[in-house]
């Protein structure tokens, strides 16, 4: 089947090695006009070990790296294949690399929703607590794994959430309430540290710790890429931003969908 480009999809497939922002619907035809802009591109000279596609899910990446190989057969055979990744799988290639650097090592564990769950409740047994209900325990971990998740996705730490707080009034329950979380958030980190895990928020804080405490290995990490095609970049939060910022700000080639 023959697929015509639309003048729009023909513009993304042609342009220069310029950052480049493609915003686009879902059912656009997304996807394959980013492998017709890499096929376009490795077909002008550039090496297909140095692109890098990232997307959002395993299952998106899959159906890239799929579509490449489609597109790539031979590219395939030789081992030469186009880099696709998840943003937290990026991270963690980084960390598994240089993770020494910011203490991470190489068998890094990553835990899931249900260990994260599992180490916050054992937290809440450890400390009594004035302004959270013990009666709805389920409900307090749901809060206090929200809150973990985004402390971490926001490049912050339980400390720098604490300076945050006004000054707490006899009517302020809200923020009462969440410095009882952060204590329970801060258990949960150093429960982590105990045993030696990382989740996914630290995943990305550290390899962002990585790049940006040590702009020499950020350098030899960008020099490895051409060009770097980001999928569903809307969905990004600040701390992959942030990331892929130290990397590869400053005029790189990025195609941000």
């Amino acid at each position: 089947m023959t697929f015509r480009l639309t003048e729009e999809q023909a513009a993304i497939v042609a342009a220069p090695l310029v950052p480049l922002r493609v915003s686009a619907g879902a059912g656009t035809g997304k996807t394959t006009t980013i492998v017709l802009r890499l096929k376009a591109l490795v077909s002008q000279g550039i090496e297909p070990e140095t692109a890098l596609g990232i997307t959002f899910t395993n299952k998106a990446a899959g159906e890239l790296r799929d579509r490449l190989r489609e597109e790539f057969p031979h590219l395939t055979f030789d081992g030469r294949e186009i880099q696709v990744t998840t943003y937290h799988g990026f991270a963690y290639q980084l960390l598994q690399e240089f993770g020494a650097l910011v203490g991470v090592e190489r068998d890094m564990t990553v835990i899931g929703p249900a260990h994260q769950r599992q180490l916050l409740e054992e937290g809440l047994g450890l400390d009594t607590f004035e302004y959270l209900d013990l009666t709805y325990p389920r409900e307090i971990v749901n809060k206090a794994f929200t809150l973990a998740g985004q402390v971490g996705d926001n490049l912050l730490d339980v400390a720098s959430v604490r300076e945050a707080a006004p000054s707490i009034g006899p009517a302020d329950d809200v923020w009462a309430t969440r410095l009882e979380l952060l204590s329970l958030v801060e258990r949960y980190t150093a429960a982590k540290d105990r045993v030696g895990v990382v989740d996914y928020a630290d995943l990305v804080g550290r390899a962002h710790r990585l790049v940006t405490e040590h702009p020499a290995i950020a350098r030899r990490i960008r020099s490895r890429y051409r060009i770097v095609m980001l999928d569903e970049y809307q969905d990004t939060d600040p701390a992959q931003r942030e990331l892929l910022r130290a990397l590869f700000g400053d005029g790189f080639p990025i195609t941000a969908v």
